[in-house]
């Protein structure tokens, strides 16, 4: 439905343009009916120019109805529409230990002078992994998604002393810290933005655990999070 009010709104100065056009030309018929009525000798001819000029003034009318709705459509409309994207909000149940977030992403900010990245909105229906720490949040991707080729990897990364992050994958569902292996490091924060964009080309399929850990200015492990995947080969 948006698509389509806004290819009318976008139709719109056309639309006024070929209705106002429409409508002179039907004045002007009327105008020219009407003096050939009053010319008009026998009783046949006038009530002829008298159904002519009905007919003109009910296609001006529809005209003018066109332009109404066109009005409508692309102003009040339109406007509603965009409110409404604006409007998202989040929502968050609990389900069996892990969050369920329901919402359609809008737009994505960022604050250069503090390297803050922010995504405004809401996201697709998902299970998220559960994380003790909020300094260090995946939302994409969700618990045990397929994900294949070059994947954007999205969540939350902060800390009053934050220095780093690392973003790590190792095999299986439940590996040690030793089988993990880091696919990148961000120095700025980021607040529910992108974390990495994750080459899956060098893996087998399969299932693997990603984490997220986040590192203070003294380099401790300040924070972190884990979801597992399954990767798709192509």
């Amino acid at each position: 439905m948006s698509l389509i009010i806004d290819y009318i709104a976008s139709l719109a100065p056309w639309i006024y343009g070929l209705c106002g056009l429409s409508a002179l030309y039907y004045l002007y018929r009327v105008r020219t009916i009407r003096m050939d009525r009053r010319q008009a000798i026998f009783a046949l001819e006038r009530e002829r120019a008298a159904r002519s000029v009905s007919h003109v003034l009910t296609r001006v009318i529809g005209l003018i109805l066109l332009m109404s709705a066109t009005y409508f459509i692309s102003n009040v409309m339109a406007r509603a529409v965009e409110m409404e994207a604006e409007s998202g909000e989040i929502e968050v149940e609990s389900t069996n230990g892990n969050m369920v977030v329901t919402a359609t992403p809008t737009a994505i900010l960022q604050d250069e002078s503090e390297g803050v990245v922010a995504v405004e909105g809401v996201v697709p229906l998902r299970s998220l992994p559960t994380c003790e720490e909020e300094n260090a949040a995946i939302l994409t991707p969700s618990v045990e998604q397929e994900i294949s080729d070059v994947f954007s990897m999205t969540g939350t990364a902060t800390h009053e002393d934050f220095s780093a992050y690392h973003i790590e994958i190792a095999p299986g569902t439940e590996p040690e810290d030793s089988d993990f292996t880091v696919l990148g490091i961000g120095y700025n924060q980021v607040r529910s933005g992108n974390l990495l964009d994750i080459d899956t080309a060098p893996y087998i399929s399969g299932l693997y655990s990603l984490r997220l850990r986040v590192i203070d200015i003294n380099g401790e492990y300040v924070a972190a999070c884990q979801v597992v995947v399954r990767v798709v080969s192509g």
